[in-house]
């Protein structure tokens, strides 16, 4: 059967024909339409499986891991970053190992398209001495994801599926199992405390040597399946190019590309390599060139003088991969003296464009401007956090991004560092399950003083709109949690009148001045991408300027900042009504000559006309 499918789609597809009936995890891009898909196929074809987002990886991690200790087929699915969080859970995982297949999914990000770091996973998985596979297409990620299951459940471990996010989001023609006879497990739990609750030292220390045997039993399997039918393939040339993932592809174009002949293996489980045998096929070569992303996994493993890679900078060490860097360390290595047919991709300095914002009608915008509109950025510190309303770093209302949950913790370290200002911390309401609430707690527990305020639009907007507790449960009430943390706590519901929005914060300030804590300001609020609740919320008041008012002063291009708004050639502000959704909000307030005025021939359309 062949389908057209994205990456993701095809990993999912795969987590489906390898049996695993167990999924959990936590959103974030570019790994996120994983999950998702996978409860699509469920509910399409009515199947028998687990599929659920957790508060955070780690919980996400846990509850998968949990399933394949009682013998189901289960897998965990995140980013790069959201390993960190789940890293303590894994570093156990990978001495105790598990029953069941265990697939952890982590997608990469080289070139920090969408996140803080470009960390390669892949050295996280050499860290905690799991095999990792690496795949190069869609057709890889659905193909090696039912490989990194049997591997697994074969060897009782954790194995760890990398794609980047030129594999997730590309699409290719895939070729898909005929039929779809999935079969998921009974799971039973067999107590053995002396595995699953081995404690230090005398336990822990078996488990390590067990995996040690474990990671030399994988290497021959990796040899024997993966590595040596590649080098089988061999022609013998002078030059051999060990590839892993995206590499793959990017050699074999630049190689037709520039007529240079070499021998290319693809290394698909680039940890744990058979380094010996593998370093004994390069007495037929004069030179080996090792293409990786984004850090020398493959190269550190076989290292010799032959070897040539980001060690010896003869590749890039930074970025996502391009053909360029290939033809470089072609003509490095002295296998290509031609003419330069691939362009240095200039940095995004050079180039003009267009910073990403904060959606037309975003609630986020006004909550930012009513905050800088009492809490001045001379006498204020603004620490932000991880998701969409991280762009009201273009209205200057961030000061700093760190990682999920870092608002609160850094809020309470600048009121200590630096207690003459305000301290007015943002965070979303996911991330405030996912990591914001232990160091709330620590706040309320050491008295720092300062404003957090909670952006609860009860969506993960950021990441496709996945659903949070709050939405599926109304019982969890961000408002009642900060309560039972000891918080000083205040609601806000909002209202596009910019007036209103100022006015609470001004009162909330008053609080602050007299505050011995933290305070927590919940902000109710809506996405304007949330179809389910949109409607409600946006009165269809759409704005135009009067131009003779405009003195172009800047405060909405610069401090409300709505993508609509922009100069036109005469040097006077317009707002695009293409653009402009009808929220109302810029009516009042944001401009000091009151240039912004209701465009009333758009104000009465018909309810077929609003659709």
């Amino acid at each position: 059967m062949k389908q057209t499918l994205m990456g993701n789609d095809a990993i999912a597809w795969g987590l489906i024909h390898a049996n695993v009936d167990m999924v959990s995890g936590y959103p974030g891009t570019p790994s996120s339409e994983i999950l998702g898909e996978v409860n699509k196929i469920k509910h399409a074809l009515g199947l028998d499986l687990y599929a659920q987002w957790g508060t955070n990886e780690k919980v996400g991690f846990e509850v998968a891991y949990a399933g394949a200790m009682a013998g189901r087929r289960s897998a965990a699915t995140m980013k790069q970053v959201g390993l960190n969080v789940a890293g303590d859970a894994l570093m156990s995982a990978a001495y105790i190992g598990n029953l069941g297949a265990f697939v952890l999914v982590v997608a990469d990000d080289p070139g920090f398209h969408s996140s803080q770091t470009e960390q390669d996973s892949r050295m996280f998985a050499k860290f905690a001495k799991i095999p990792v596979i690496d795949p190069s297409t869609p057709q890889d990620a659905y193909d090696y994801t039912k490989i990194a299951a049997d591997i697994s459940e074969h060897f009782q471990t954790p194995v760890m599926l990398r794609p980047v996010m030129r594999v997730c989001h590309a699409r290719q023609i895939v070729e898909l199992d005929d039929q779809t006879n999935f079969q998921p497990r009974k799971g039973e739990f067999k107590r053995e405390t002396s595995r699953w609750a081995a404690v230090p030292r005398a336990g822990r220390l078996r488990q390590g040597y067990e995996q040690l045997d474990r990671i030399e039993a994988i290497k021959q399997y990796n040899w024997e399946n993966l590595i040596q039918p590649e080098f089988d393939k061999c022609q013998g040339k002078k030059l051999l190019i060990l590839t892993s993932g995206t590499g793959d592809g990017f050699v074999k174009e630049a190689l037709e590309d520039l007529g240079v002949e070499a021998d290319v293996v693809k290394c698909v489980m680039p940890y744990p390599l058979p380094e010996e045998q593998i370093k004994a096929q390069f007495e037929k070569y004069e030179k080996v060139l090792v293409v990786e992303e984004t850090m020398p996994c493959i190269e550190e493993q076989i290292k010799t003088d032959k070897v040539y890679g980001k060690l010896s900078k003869t590749m890039h060490l930074i970025d996502e991969m391009q053909k360029v860097y290939i033809q470089e360390a072609l003509t490095k290595l002295g296998f290509y003296q031609g003419e330069n047919l691939y362009p240095v991709v200039p940095f995004k300095e050079e180039v003009a464009a267009r910073p990403p914002n904060l959606c037309p009608g975003c609630p986020h915008r006004d909550i930012f401007y009513g905050i800088m509109k009492v809490f001045k950025k001379k006498k204020s510190i603004y620490p932000s956090d991880i998701g969409c309303y991280t762009l009201g770093i273009n209205q200057g209302a961030i000061d700093t991004v760190l990682c999920m949950g870092a608002s609160v913790s850094m809020a309470s370290g600048f009121s200590i560092a630096d207690p003459e200002k305000y301290v007015v911390a943002t965070i979303g309401d996911s991330t405030f399950f996912h990591a914001g609430i232990p160091p709330l707690i620590n706040a309320v527990y050491q008295q720092h003083k300062f404003m957090l305020v909670v952006l609860d639009n009860s969506v993960v907007a950021m990441t496709g709109r996945q659903k949070p507790p709050q939405r599926q449960y109304k019982e969890i009430d961000i408002k009642k949690i900060a309560e039972g943390c000891g918080a000083e706590t205040y609601e806000y519901v909002y209202t596009n009148n910019l007036e209103n929005t100022v006015a609470f914060f001004k009162d909330m300030k008053k609080k602050y001045d007299q505050a011995t804590g933290p305070i927590v300001v919940v902000v109710r609020e809506f996405c304007v991408l949330d179809k389910e609740v949109v409607d409600a919320h946006i009165p269809l008041e759409f704005a135009q300027v009067n131009g003779e008012d405009c003195v172009a002063c800047d405060q909405c291009t610069t401090v409300y900042k709505c993508p609509p708004m922009a100069y036109n050639e005469a040097g006077v502000v317009e707002i695009d009504p293409f653009l402009c959704i009808g929220c109302g909000a810029c009516l009042d307030v944001v401009c000091p000559t009151n240039a912004f005025v209701q465009d009333t021939s758009r104000g009465n359309m018909k309810d077929e006309d609003k659709k």
